[in-house]
């Protein structure tokens, strides 16, 4: 993909070099690992730039340049010819919305151009797509997270106050745009995770930098919004809060327990009927990579509870850096279970009591460009091999919930940025949604080429398990469940044909194909089911790089069956 007189700025791999033209230093990045998108600069025998995967984000016009990304379909490993997959007993239980997504306010997520509201066809065609989300779960709603960079830059034009001059790291939340937000909120059949602002108003750059940030938090701007939504009756969308984003590089695990103890102290005195009260949330670190994390949030859990201040689930973001070089990569996809039982480990060892929520994870870690269609790296069919691995591993490890950045906005969106078309990892999001229920069983094999979960089926009380099969290999596998009886039915999600957004087909097309049936949205806006075919045999051939939903309705799970009563 090439963007003519573009110049990406920074983050370099190698020194540049006098290249022939644009088609050799495509070639170039392509032959060197570490180069995921280059700059050719100058015309004939100009210099070739070799860049990292955060290319796209520094960027500026310069007629001179020609910049580009490098994708190619990963290989596929060779899958085992059969995988015996054994189920055993309930391990964790999600939250009855476990399939979160995001809002981000950061400038180049397209939040203060995009109309939300759903009195418009575009915000009531988005609320439409993600209401089938909110109705495919146990809650019958889904869980929206208003947060992301953004929201620390943001003034709330309220009750007298007064927004300052907008800029890069300072924004505006004015009634008219809130209430656009709610009402989008309402009409996808979701409630609101509110990331409240510390209106830091510097990036994270700065805040590495610089030390003017404030302390102890001012909840006077905040009352002011929050009033507002009270008094309008939009309160009982509200779900909770979280203070702040990404805020473990300034403040200190105690200073932020301190922060949301102000805050918590504003929802006693806003709502003083606690079974009306939001919850909080946080404290919301940046970023977890590995499972090697930090003892940011088991800290702050230990400082809140010093505090007394309720906690209802313990936040991270978390960025694997998934893409079209890794998408089928066994160790890649695997980290995100990694990071989750070392989570569960730190928060559950502090308090068993707290849930874990993944606040902000996704693909790849950064501002990507705003909304265009020369850069989609993630809206393919390949990152949703990452996504439906990443949401069972989270559930497997003990999650309440998985918030998938983002909803919309960017190029790593459940749907398109620009025209709200969704995108194969949206469908993927909704076929979890639709068949895995809360209760996850264990299974043995969640690593390898061919990775199995198991859950109890969504809304079953009568013994039926769901498994997830995730095929990353090149040839079909057999799969079975010894002990649980056939395999009565199926839902294959697995690369289209079709060219669609991205102009390329297979894993890196935007089109999906169920049960060989590609899914759009119908002209008359509503989404498609997610429907089965029938199986019924003992094993299912899972197609190479699939996503396979499958139902044992005759298993007679005991975890799986509706409890009887007891009498007294």
């Amino acid at each position: 993909t090439l963007q003519t007189g573009v110049e990406y700025l920074g983050n370099d791999v190698k020194t540049a070099t006098a290249t022939a033209d644009e088609a050799h230093c495509c070639a170039a990045c392509a032959a060197n690992p570490e180069c995921k998108f280059f700059t050719y600069e100058g015309g004939t025998d100009g210099l070739c730039h070799h860049k990292n995967d955060d290319a796209p984000d520094y960027s500026r016009q310069n007629a001179t340049c020609t910049s580009g990304f490098v994708g190619a379909s990963p290989p596929s490993p060779p899958p085992p010819a059969h995988v015996a997959v054994a189920v055993g007993g309930k391990r964790w239980e999600t939250g009855p919305n476990f399939l979160c997504w995001n809002i981000d306010s950061s400038e180049n997520r397209g939040f203060f151009w995009r109309n939300l509201s759903a009195a418009g066809a575009y915000g009531a065609q988005l609320a439409r797509q993600a209401a089938a989300l909110g109705r495919a779960q146990e809650a019958g709603y889904s869980l929206l997270r208003f947060g992301g960079t953004g929201n620390d830059y943001l003034t709330y034009e309220f009750r007298g106050t007064k927004c300052p001059e907008a800029s890069d790291t300072k924004q505006c939340l004015n009634e008219t745009t809130w209430r656009s937000l709610l009402s989008f909120t309402e009409a996808a059949e979701a409630k609101m995770i509110f990331g409240v602002s510390l209106n830091t108003g510097l990036d994270a750059q700065a805040r590495r930098l610089s030390g003017d940030f404030p302390y102890p938090w001012d909840p006077r701007n905040a009352r002011q919004i929050l009033q507002w939504t009270i008094d309008n009756h939009f309160d009982h969308l509200l779900f909770g809060f979280e203070l702040g984003n990404e805020q473990n590089a300034k403040y200190t695990a105690q200073q932020a327990a301190a922060d949301i103890q102000v805050l918590h102290n504003l929802t006693l005195e806003l709502w003083p009927d606690a079974s009306k009260r939001p919850v909080l949330l946080g404290p919301d670190p940046h970023s977890y990579h590995n499972s090697e994390i930090d003892m940011y949030v088991k800290d702050w859990l230990k400082e809140t509870r010093k505090l007394g201040v309720p906690i209802f689930a313990a936040t991270h973001h978390e960025y694997t850096e998934v893409d079209s070089t890794s998408f089928t990569s066994a160790a890649a996809l695997s980290v995100s279970g990694e990071i989750a039982a070392a989570v569960n480990a730190s928060v559950r060892g502090e308090d068993p009591t707290v849930h874990i929520v993944g606040g902000e994870i996704g693909p790849h870690n950064g501002g990507s460009p705003t909304c265009t269609h020369d850069y989609m790296r993630w809206a393919s069919f390949g990152d949703s091999l990452w996504y439906a691995d990443a949401l069972a591993a989270k559930a497997r490890n003990g999650y309440y919930a998985l918030c998938r950045q983002d909803y919309i906005g960017a190029d790593y969106g459940l749907v398109d940025c620009s025209t709200g078309t969704p995108l194969p990892d949206f469908y993927t999001g909704l076929a979890f949604a639709t068949f895995m229920g809360p209760k996850v069983l264990d299974t043995n094999t969640s690593n390898g080429t061919v990775r199995s979960y198991a859950h109890c089926a969504a809304g079953a009380t009568d013994g039926t398990v769901a498994a997830l099969v995730i095929n990353l290999g090149d040839k079909h596998s057999a799969v079975s469940f010894p002990g649980l009886g056939n395999v009565t039915s199926a839902a294959v999600l697995a690369p289209s044909g079709e060219e669609g957004l991205t102009n390329a087909t297979g894993l890196l097309g935007s089109e999906v194909a169920l049960n060989g049936r590609v899914l759009r949205v119908g002209k008359d806006g509503q989404v498609p089911e997610i429907t089965t075919e029938a199986v019924g045999a003992a094993a299912i051939r899972a197609p190479p790089t699939s996503i396979s939903f499958l139902l044992l309705s005759s298993a007679n799970h005991q975890d799986c069956m509706k409890q009887p009563s007891i009498l007294v």
